[in-house]
């Protein structure tokens, strides 16, 4: 068996996806929180303060049109503010309101459990996570 960039790489998806499942899964039942809508909070919280929505797109893997229905739904939970982008009609400012970020704090910590229980469990899983990223140091 040989072992080609295609067979690492669909180790790779296979490995991602069971821990996407895992968080998901985690977020849903803990939080009521998607993936998608936990990586939108993840840029907003290291923000800090106001974003443009449409910056949330680009520094995010998620599409425009997605952004924007998950900015809807946690302005309408209460988790994101909303404001009118100065000298842009069509364009506004986000950014998470203190629950929004009491929010993201919890789902954070659920997501480093279930990381952790995972790489722990699953040797691919671990050996992913530590290329994937340097470690802090």
């Amino acid at each position: 068996m040989t072992n080609s960039l295609g067979d690492q790489w669909l180790s790779c998806v296979r490995v991602t996806a069971r821990m996407n499942q895992a968080v998901e899964r985690a977020l849903s039942e803990r939080h009521n929180l998607c993936v998608s809508a936990y990586e939108v909070m993840d840029v907003m919280w290291h923000e800090r303060g106001w974003i443009r929505s449409g910056e949330l797109s680009s520094r995010s893997s998620r599409s425009q049109p997605q952004v924007s229905r998950l900015l809807t739904q946690m302005a309408d939970a209460g988790y994101a503010a909303r404001k009118p982008s100065p000298g842009d009609g069509r364009g506004s400012l986000v950014q998470l309101t203190p629950s929004g970020r009491a929010l993201f704090r919890e789902a954070s910590a659920t997501v480093e459990d279930v990381l952790a229980d995972l790489t722990a469990e699953n040797a691919d899983a671990g050996a992913l996570m530590r290329s994937a990223v340097p470690q802090a140091g």
